[in-house]
């Protein structure tokens, strides 16, 4: 199973789980302690999960977020409640001689209008809190719910950043709206490849792009290396694309470290999740000399010792010492390239 299926079979049961819990919550309110038909509810959560990703949300991805909210809620509860009261007709032509106004009248009454409330409810709150999360970010959202970056903790995390090449003279050449448009078309191509990796996007800087993984996320299958090279594959794949609508193919440049980060909540009016730590220095440093030594992308020799089976895919380079300020102790790197796709 790739991980894109992975990724929308999460998905469809977080629509399902989340859904369960509107319904919960609504029914503590109504003085029920657990409500009936817990398991229409989930498949009404996985059928809001369907419609949203495979009909639905891409056709509002270019709206502002109310907009993509409204847009989903109203396709995907207009469908909805639709199929029900098709089904709910076809129900009442079994049970009832008469025509189709007495059908009609059996149709609205209160008992399936209370249903249509409740479903137009579970839905609308389930598209917004999944939508939210997205927007967040998994890490994030949940680390806020469960108040767990409250207090700086140490954890082992693979940090990539990735920079695009010759940024101030694009932008120069382009002008500041149109150079804008090339980095959130870039940013949607490598989606795929985001995804395919595990990775987690930790932050968007300029035209920069901090990605990072638990450690041992980002040593399965080797994602960690795999990630700058699909995204590669996935720029030169829509090359023509990009060529004719900005007259550039974007080159990006890449460094990746990991080891012990603090990671943290930030901020009191606005809130985030920082790392912090000499990783995150490294691969600062590490980026900047990206260009020096004419690499697409440098790894840190403490890292690769960390991943196995490298030499399979890929080809290491000499080892190059890095110094990185505020530290006492080098960086030993290599450039790496690879040779074949897992």
């Amino acid at each position: 199973m790739t991980s894109i299926t992975r990724y929308k079979l999460r998905k469809l049961l977080k629509y399902a789980l989340v859904s369960l819990g509107v319904v919960w919550v609504l029914h503590l309110f109504s003085g029920q302690a657990f409500p009936d038909h817990m398991g229409a509810w989930f498949l009404l959560g996985l059928w809001t999960g369907v419609l949203e990703e495979f009909l639905f949300g891409h056709r509002f991805r270019s709206l502002a977020v109310p907009l993509q909210f409204l847009g989903k809620v109203l396709a995907v509860n207009l469908l909805t409640i639709g199929l029900l009261a098709v089904g709910w007709a076809f129900d009442l032509q079994d049970e009832l001689p008469g025509g189709s106004t007495v059908i009609g009248r059996k149709l609205w009454n209160s008992e399936i209008l209370r249903l249509v409330v409740q479903v137009v409810v579970v839905t609308s709150l389930a598209i917004l809190v999944v939508q939210i999360e997205e927007l967040m970010g998994r890490r994030m959202f949940l680390g806020f719910l469960l108040g767990r970056y409250e207090r700086p903790e140490a954890e082992e995390r693979i940090m990539l950043s990735i920079d695009l090449a010759g940024s101030t003279a694009l932008a120069e050449r382009l002008g500041d709206l149109k150079y804008f448009r090339l980095l959130n078309r870039t940013y949607a191509l490598m989606t795929d490849a985001v995804l395919r990796n595990e990775a987690e996007i930790h932050k968007y800087v300029g035209d920069e792009v901090i990605f990072t993984w638990p450690m041992c996320d980002g040593q399965r299958d080797l994602n960690c290396l795999d990630l700058y090279f699909d995204i590669e594959e996935r720029i030169r794949a829509h090359a023509g694309e990009l060529e004719s609508e900005f007259g550039v193919v974007p080159r990006y440049r890449a460094a990746v470290h990991g080891g012990r980060v603090i990671s943290a909540q930030i901020g009191h009016i606005k809130r985030a999740i920082e790392f912090s730590g000499d990783v995150m220095n490294a691969v600062s440093r590490m980026l900047g000399l990206c260009k020096e030594l004419n690499a697409g992308l440098l790894v840190s020799a403490e890292l690769l010792n960390r991943l196995q089976d490298v030499e399979e895919r890929f080809v290491v380079g000499p080892l190059q010492v890095v110094p990185v300020r505020g530290r006492r102790r080098q960086v030993n790197v290599h450039a790496v390239t690879r040779t074949r796709k897992a």
